[in-house]
Order: C-alpha cells, then structure tokens, then sequence
C-alpha cells in the first residue's frame, strides 16, 4: 500500500509540473549556482524577440519538413530566445503529394507562427521529391539537372516564393550541397542555384537570396561554383553566401572565414557572409552526427555555443544557432536544441544553451560592435581570445576567453593577473556571459597603472567561454 501511495504521489507530482510548465534543468540549476568569485551586483534580463528590432541572430526550426519535431510544441519558446530571425526548411515533397497539388497548411503554420512569436522566418528550398526523383528527399539528397525534375521544381519555387512574399526575408537555395553524395557536383548546383534564383526574382524582384549552405565550409566547392556561377552571370542573384561550421575547436573557424571573405570579394564585396547553421550535442553521439564521438555535456554544449556565436560576431557575421529543440531522427534522438525533447517529441526543459543564447542576444544589438586595437597582455601560458567593443564609435570594453581548446565541463575559473590595453576603463564591470550574472570589479582594478599594458586588474576569473569587461553604463 505504501509503494502504490508513493508511486501515486510522484505521478501526480510529475504531472503537476507538466502543468505548470517545463522542468528545471539540472546542469542549469549547478551553474547558478557557481557565480564567478566577484559580488554580484545583477543579471541580464532577457529581451523577447520583435519584428521591430534589428537583430544578427536566427535560430534553426529546421527538419520539421521530415517530421523530426513538432513545431507545435514548441512554438511559443522561440520569441523567448530573442532571435530576430528562424530557418525554416520548405519540404517540397510534403507539400506535393501528387503531382501538381500543393498543400501549404503545415508550413504556414510555421510562417506564421514565427511572425507571430516576433521572428522574421527564412528559409532553405532544398531537398528532392519522390514523385519525380529517386534523389532523395532528405539530408544530402542528389542534385538534379536540367530535365523533368527541374521543371517541376521550379514550379514549386514559383508557387511558394508567391505564397510567402512579402513574409519570409530570404530564400536560400539548396542546403548542404557538397555533402557526401554530392562531393563533385558543384556544376549541377550551379545550375541549379542560377536557374532558382531567377524564378525567385521573377516573383519578388525585392527577394533575399542565399547560396551554398555549405558544410565545413567547402572553400574549394564554393570556389568552382562560384566560377560557373558568375560565368552565367549569377553573382548578381546572390545577396548572402551562408556556410555551416561544425567544429569541435569554435576558432577553427577564424581562418576559414576570413579566407572566404578574400575570395568572394574578387566577384562582390557587398556579398554578405552568413554563419546558417551550426550546433554541438549536449552529450555523447555514436550515430551519424556533426561532432560526434565527444564527451559533450549540457554545460560544454553552452560554452561552445557562446564561443562560436561570438567568434562570428567578432569577425561580423550574423549567426544561426542549430536548432531550437532536439530533433527526433529515425534512428536517434539528436541532442543539440536548446530545448530538450523527449522521444514524444515533447519539451521536457530549456538547456544552459537557451539561456545562454539569450544572454547573447540581450546583449548585442547592432548598436554594439566589435572593433580592433584592444589587447590583452598577460604572462599566463595561455591562448586567451580577446575582442574590442565599441558604442557609438567609442571603445567600452572587451570579451576574453581561453580559447584553442575543445570547451570542458568545468565550472572552475582561473584567476588572471592581466593588462587590457586600448580602453581606458572608468568603471567597469564583468558579465559572465554563461552564468547571466554581472559582477562588480572595483576591488580587481589597480588605480592608477595605466601603463603600456592598458589597465591592470589583479584577479580575473577567466575560463573556456566568453566574458564580459564593459564600462557600465555601457551594458
């Protein structure tokens, strides 16, 4: 009797929590509580997505066209993450079921929804139909060529770029296309990428349009591309090139970026870089996964987020965080969303990630952007990534982390005699950019040792992930 009781009791008290809203999340719960050694004097507060603020984040709502999630159960988190932005997959072949017949009511469920939420969707035109191809309709599904799958894929381009005009704020153009099916086919996407974009154009001549949503990125892939693109003289359709960075090390991703930059100023320099889609588990992945065979953890996961959105920010390029909650694949139940989801595809609670991402977005606007000429001098034998801010064309502070090393689940900081030169600080503070905590600095900053080594603070706690020395009244 006393066992049915008790198991009685725990049923009601799990359901009693369904009610009330999703549960605590453990890994969050021990990083609050391990606020960096200085008083606390505050904490971010989040800012919910608008269609009205200008905004250099997205987040992925991606694969609901295969049905690995609900987006229905999810719906009303995404205005919370304070995104401007959420990608979207369009799913030809679960809009046309039979030849010729389009049904847009699950896809304008997530149109709208996003818009409703306060966040402009885009999305990825990608992905084959069963009904005229044996391409696939999935992840690195074959390219076609001209012929009768084209043409009925341009139909469809035709119908949903006319469905959703004026709603969705970029198309991009296939996603992934250098997969492993596809190693060699960049003269089929670039066919591909010229014949879309000009339907795209016919339809809104105001469109957006991406190319590439390359893996890796593939330079030389999107190097013979472009190529035969701008021989068909395509450069002039392409406003965004969007590349996937799923590395194990976030600053992997420096050199790579700033090398495409070189090559895709040769064809236009007005051509915007865009980071569309990348994420780390929350644990350990055996399967067929990005980053897989890695001891990940939520707190790692959170880190390595944070260090790979800001590595972006620092280089100026807008960023999509992969992907909004856990996908359920027919083999696996991924792991890298900001939401947790169970195998019903239900959410169960909001990561450190969630959390994190909103600190990110809370924080930089577009009012605040990085800058060059602030340094870090330091004598510890450490990589440690330094970045410049600046407001309103002034220099007020700077993000730090240890960097060149896979994130770890330590909570532990270390802490670091240093010198920031290049600002002059007045009266800064520190935000730790995981934790949500702002802390004050008064007892770390040396007065008066304003030297060739910038100022001077004894004690910094810094560890694997980004925080935050800012003047205050900056923040």
């Amino acid at each position: 009797m006393k066992k049915t009781f008790a198991a009685l009791f725990l049923l009601m008290s799990v359901q009693a929590i369904w009610a009330e809203g999703l549960l605590n999340s453990v890994s969050w719960d021990n990083i609050r509580s391990h606020p960096a050694p200085l008083p606390v004097s505050g904490e971010l507060a989040a800012r919910p997505s608008s269609l009205d603020a200008p905004s250099i984040w997205s987040v992925g709502v991606e694969a609901m066209d295969r049905g690995y999630g609900v987006f229905s159960e999810f719906s009303k988190y995404v205005g919370e993450t304070g995104v401007g932005y959420g990608r979207l997959q369009s799913g030809w072949a679960r809009t046309e079921t039979k030849k010729g017949k389009y049904d847009f009511a699950w896809l304008d469920e997530h149109v709208d929804g996003l818009l409703a939420q306060g966040v402009h969707p885009w999305m990825c035109l990608c992905y084959g139909n069963a009904l005229y191809t044996r391409g696939g309709t999935g992840l690195d599904a074959k390219l076609f060529p001209d012929g009768p799958v084209m043409d009925a894929w341009l139909k469809y381009i035709r119908t949903v770029v006319s469905r959703y005009r004026g709603k969705i704020t970029m198309w991009e153009i296939w996603n992934e296309p250098n997969g492993p099916n596809n190693l060699d086919s960049y003269p089929l996407y670039a066919n591909l990428f010229v014949r879309t974009a000009k339907v795209i154009r016919e339809v809104d001549p105001d469109a957006k349009i991406a190319a590439f949503a390359s893996w890796s990125p593939d330079l030389d892939y999107i190097r013979q591309a472009m190529e035969l693109i701008a021989a068909a003289d395509g450069v002039k359709y392409i406003d965004c090139i969007t590349v996937h960075a799923y590395f194990q090390i976030p600053e992997t991703i420096i050199p790579a970026m700033e090398k495409l930059r070189r090559d895709i100023d040769v064809y236009n320099p007005g051509i915007v870089l865009l980071q569309g889609e990348a994420g780390c588990p929350s644990h350990l992945e055996y399967a067929p996964s990005s980053l897989k065979d890695v001891d990940w953890t939520e707190t790692s996961q959170a880190k390595w987020e944070l260090r790979h959105m800001l590595n972006f920010y620092s280089l100026g390029v807008p960023t999509s965080v992969f992907t909004m909650v856990d996908l359920r694949y027919d083999w696996k139940l991924q792991t890298f969303g900001l939401i947790r989801m169970d195998l019903r595809k239900r959410p169960v609670y909001k990561r450190p990630k969630f959390y994190a991402v909103q600190h990110v977005t809370s924080v930089f606007t577009p009012d605040l952007v990085p800058v060059d000429g602030v340094t870090v001098n330091c004598a510890l034998p450490r990589d440690i990534r330094c970045v410049g801010l600046a407001k309103k064309g002034k220099t007020v502070g700077c993000l730090l982390w240890f960097g060149g090393a896979t994130p770890t689940p330590s909570l532990d900081r270390t802490m670091v005699d240093l010198g920031i030169g290049g600002i002059d600080f007045r009266d800064p503070v520190y935000v730790d950019l995981l934790t949500g905590y702002i802390h004050d600095m008064s007892g770390i900053v040396l007065r008066g040792l304003h030297n060739d080594c910038g100022t001077q603070l004894r004690g910094l706690p810094l560890w694997d992930c980004p925080v935050m020395v800012i003047e205050r009244d900056a923040l």
